[in-house]
């Protein structure tokens, strides 16, 4: 059972690295926004204030267009890779927090002499504890799947008949 958990990223690692890179497109339908006359038609017909003049300078000079007109993000290159990679850890870890810190709070309560009343009235000290708790819980879910703890053995699930 431990064999497969180291086996499987090893082999995965080694077909990813025994693999023949392949070469990058450039980018042929994404223009830069100033040299789009679809984005140029939209800067000409919008409303001349401030709220609209200053992102029209902004998208012209650092973005590039489709065919539509609108900027659009290339995720083709790595240069642009934190746009989607930061966005996307702090809403994992966000999301994390919050099912670590539920389900510490549920498994503190089932460990409590009344279980059912702590998950209708909620205990404070404990809900902060298990909040506080959660902060951690990358190191947390790492050290339980590494220990078991996080997943259920396959003799403790049930199988309904057919």
């Amino acid at each position: 059972m431990r064999i497969r958990f180291f086996l499987l990223p090893i082999v995965i690692l080694s077909l990813w690295l025994g693999m023949a890179s392949t070469g990058l497109a450039a980018n042929t339908t994404l223009v830069p926004c100033k040299d789009s006359p679809e984005f140029q038609q939209r800067r000409s017909s919008a409303p001349d204030s401030y709220y609209y003049n200053r992102p029209f300078e902004t998208y012209s000079s650092e973005l590039l267009c489709g065919s539509d007109g609108l900027p659009h993000l290339p995720l083709d290159r790595l240069d642009r890779a934190a746009d989607v990679a930061i966005p996307f850890g702090i809403f994992f870890y966000v999301a994390g927090f919050i099912g670590w810190s539920g389900r510490a709070y549920l498994q503190a309560a089932n460990r409590a002499k009344n279980p059912e009343q702590l998950e209708i009235f909620i205990d404070l000290p404990l809900a902060i504890r298990s909040v506080f708790q959660a902060l951690l819980w990358p190191i947390f879910a790492v050290k339980e799947f590494l220990s078991g703890e996080l997943t259920a053995k396959d003799e403790d699930l049930y199988i309904s008949p057919r």
